[in-house]
């Protein structure tokens, strides 16, 4: 068989399509794995978000996050006199979402949160509540 350009280009866009559909393929088996799973409402409600945020700003003291290696234990400590009446503490870690986690707050100004089960390294906290009628957001880091 002689090899031609006819030949030549045949085998070129030959490669590159079995090279797209391999890629294709490879694309599909994994999981983008997105931080957030509800994105979409979460950029509906910005506005009522950024809120929080600013109420938050208007605080002297934020709350006080803090890992006990030996008792395998988060602590989260919210400033004096501020008594949550409810809220939510969400857990995550933006390589994976399997481990994402939801601690609920209700009238208290301190939290425990068994760290025994979680993965190591670095997680990401977003505290979302209520006190004295106002509502406020705030992000941190824990590393475990």
């Amino acid at each position: 068989m002689k090899f031609n350009w006819g030949t030549g280009i045949a085998l070129v866009y030959g490669t590159f399509v079995l090279a797209m559909i391999g890629i294709v393929f490879a694309s599909r088996k994994h999981d983008p794995g997105l931080v957030q799973k509800d994105y979409y409402n979460l950029d509906l409600n910005y506005q009522a978000h950024l809120e929080k945020k600013q109420n938050t700003a208007t605080l002297t003291l934020l709350p006080q996050v803090q890992f006990k290696g030996a008792a395998q234990i988060v602590t989260i400590q919210f400033p004096s006199g501020m008594n949550v009446t409810d809220g939510t503490a969400r857990f995550y870690r933006p390589s994976t979402t399997s481990d994402d986690f939801t601690v609920n707050i209700k009238n208290t100004d301190a939290l425990e949160v068994p760290a025994g089960s979680l993965a190591s390294g670095r997680w990401y906290v977003e505290f979302d509540w209520e006190a004295g009628g106002k509502k406020y957001f705030w992000e941190t880091t824990v590393h475990i």
